[in-house]
């Protein structure tokens, strides 16, 4: 049971490390501090890359299939997903207009 959690801990190492490596950080960098994963930004394309990257990460090393495998992913990205560009556009857009909406 302890290897297991081991595995799923080093997977999970692994995901950041690979999430964080175009900005130059390591899970070491970002392991004390909550909310690492919002200070940096991604792109889609860099989403979707990431996103097969670590399904295959998950099915070598957990052994899981390509179905449950983009599932974990999915989880991952919805909790320590770096903040998409265009998310983060959309979302100041959107203030901008309902801003400008009060005025």
């Amino acid at each position: 049971m302890a290897d297991k959690r081991n595995t799923q801990k080093d997977v999970f190492i692994e995901l950041v490390n690979l999430q964080l490596k175009p900005h130059g950080k390591t899970y070491k960098d970002v392991k004390g501090n909550p909310e690492w994963y919002m200070q940096y930004k991604t792109s889609r394309d860099s989403e979707k890359t990431f996103m097969a990257e670590g399904v295959e990460i998950i099915r070598k090393k957990l052994g899981l299939t390509k179905k449950l495998a983009e599932k974990e992913m999915s989880w991952f990205i919805l909790q320590w997903g770096l903040t998409t560009v265009e998310s983060f556009d959309e979302i100041t857009q959107t203030r901008e207009v309902t801003e400008d909406d009060k005025i």
